[in-house]
């Protein structure tokens, strides 16, 4: 079973509410689409484990665990009462060549080697057996989920590291024979994996606020030329109408991550929409999607929800006017 959703990495969400509100660098640009391939990799290997089912295990997606006080990221952790499997999922294309150790994609070297990664991963969850002072084993595979990967290596034990597209899912239904169970002993582990799980450190990046555009814009078209209704906004240029609320969810998600390490409050959050939204709806709907810290001149406002997707699905963010 899956034990969390998997959510879009930070820096994805930081890059694509970055490009809604100014022009990217080559440099951010190839960020952004580099974050949103992995991304897409990732969702298609839950797809496919999803529709080969998992009751037998239980499934942690893109965590972080901070083992001895060196934290690593993990896209898929299965456990099962035999131990943890680590999956390090990389959305490959092309052809990758495997010689003398050295690694290329599509005749370019690549710098960080996924057997090195893995190695790293695998390493650290032994040593987080270890301090346990429990009994079970570790292993770990590099999975290729794109079905236009091609791999060639001159060592052959390098194959018994790698899961292609094309053996997938005959790898996903092993976890699905009689012989695995995610009985008291996955439980147990699985309570020291949820007892190491923290926030991600590594995300630290922030936005120029004079390159940014402020204001809010059309969730179909980016447009920021819109027009005011009483309860929604419309957008000039593609005609669609979004309400009030949707716009909020939005930008508080954009705020969010464009400045992730500073306080929100009433007045930078207006400043940053340019009070495209009356201040006594902004206050209402910042106390109904946000945490409140402090009163009166030093109230800041930290949002409920991961992204605006996550605001979107939740029951308590319901839309009274819908979009249309």
């Amino acid at each position: 079973m899956f034990i969390n959703e998997r959510t879009k990495p930070k820096e994805l969400l930081f890059y694509e509410a970055l490009a809604a509100r100014t022009a990217l660098t080559k440099r951010e640009a190839k960020d952004l689409s580099k974050m949103k391939k992995g991304y897409e990799g990732e969702i298609l290997y839950d797809q496919i484990f999803e529709s080969i089912g998992h009751d037998n295990v239980i499934i942690y997606r893109d965590v972080c665990l901070n083992i001895d006080n060196s934290v690593t990221q993990y896209d898929s952790l299965i456990v099962s009462d035999k131990g943890i499997i680590s999956n390090e999922i990389k959305n490959f294309s092309g052809t990758c060549t495997v010689n003398n150790g050295n690694w290329t994609l599509n005749n370019f070297p690549i710098t960080k080697v996924p057997f090195s990664q893995l190695n790293r991963s695998v390493g650290k969850l032994m040593e987080m057996r270890n301090i346990s002072q429990n009994d079970f084993t570790v292993s770990g595979k590099i999975i290729f989920p794109n079905d236009t990967f091609v791999f060639n290596s001159d060592d052959h034990s390098n194959w018994n590291k790698i899961i292609l597209r094309s053996g997938l899912r005959d790898y996903f239904r092993q976890f699905n024979h009689s012989g695995v169970r995610s009985g008291h002993k996955a439980q147990y582990i699985s309570r020291i994996i949820s007892s190491c799980i923290v926030d991600n450190p590594y995300f630290t990046l922030q936005a120029d606020k004079i390159r940014l555009k402020y204001g809010l814009y059309c969730g179909q078209c980016g447009s920021f030329n819109l027009s005011k209704k009483r309860f929604h906004l419309t957008c000039n240029k593609c005609g669609s109408n979004e309400c009030n609320e949707t716009h909020m969810l939005r930008a508080l998600s954009d705020y969010k991550f464009l400045f992730y390490n500073e306080l929100m409050t009433r007045n930078s959050f207006l400043e940053f929409i340019d009070n495209d939204i009356p201040v006594h709806t902004v206050s209402r709907f910042l106390n109904k999607h946000c945490f409140q810290h402090q009163k009166g001149n030093m109230s800041n406002y930290t949002f409920k929800y991961f992204d605006f997707d996550d605001a979107t699905k939740k029951s308590d963010a319901y839309i009274r006017y819908k979009d249309y």
